[in-house]
């Protein structure tokens, strides 16, 4: 029996497993925000804040990820970070606070999984996040927490809108609203010890939007 239409499966399941690269684009994250801003240096590459590839994620850093996206070891600022090549300081969108907000995600493929939001108040305008303890959760529209992606074989659709809801109370000049996407497309180790796709580490995408909350 010929081994080509085995290799050729194999081929295609490396490739369904190549990124499915996305971006928040309302309100417009750091490295999108030329799209809509003349004054914002250009990313073209704006989709692919990955936290340096999946491999180099789990692999080297178990895990862990730069505030925005970046890879975790890129020195600080970070390209993402506040101060950082691309974050510039620009505010995108200016909310009322505990206001329900309209967001927008474009995504180049979609790998399915899940996404979320949180948010930092920069305690210092002047300098890079200082950290993932800065990052509070914040929650959809509908109180639910995660935002499920549909299978990628039950739609075409490239983009999802969707609402937030901003805490009640709170006020900055200076924020950050983060989007968090963990695909849901590789093949791992689920909690009970079999395989399935969408178990085991995944890749993860970030964007960071620079918002006023009055």
């Amino acid at each position: 029996m010929s081994i080509f239409p085995i290799s050729i499966f194999l081929l295609c399941l490396a490739v369904d497993s190549i990124s499915g690269h996305g971006r928040l684009m309302d309100p417009p994250n750091r490295s999108s925000l030329w799209r809509f801003n003349p004054d914002a240096p250009i990313n073209y590459d704006d989709d692919q804040n990955y936290c340096g590839g999946m491999t180099t994620q789990w692999d080297d850093f178990g895990g862990k990820c730069g505030v925005c996206g970046d890879q975790y070891d890129d020195p600080h600022p970070q390209d993402n970070e506040n101060t950082g090549k691309y974050g510039k300081g620009i505010i995108a969108k200016e909310y009322t606070s505990g206001s329900v907000i309209d967001v927008d995600i474009v995504f180049t493929t979609n790998h399915m999984g899940f996404f979320n939001f949180s948010l930092c108040v920069l305690a210092d305008p002047n300098a890079p996040e200082s950290g993932e303890d800065c990052f509070v959760p914040v929650t959809f529209g509908d109180g639910s927490a995660n935002y499920i992606l549909p299978n990628k074989e039950e739609t075409d659709d490239d983009e999802v809108k969707t609402t937030v809801k901003l805490p009640d109370g709170l006020t900055c000049e200076r924020c950050v609203l983060r989007w968090t996407y963990t695909a849901g497309n590789n093949w791992g180790q689920c909690d009970d010890g079999t395989y399935d796709e969408g178990c085991g580490p995944q890749e993860t995408f970030r964007s960071c939007s620079d918002i006023t909350i009055n």
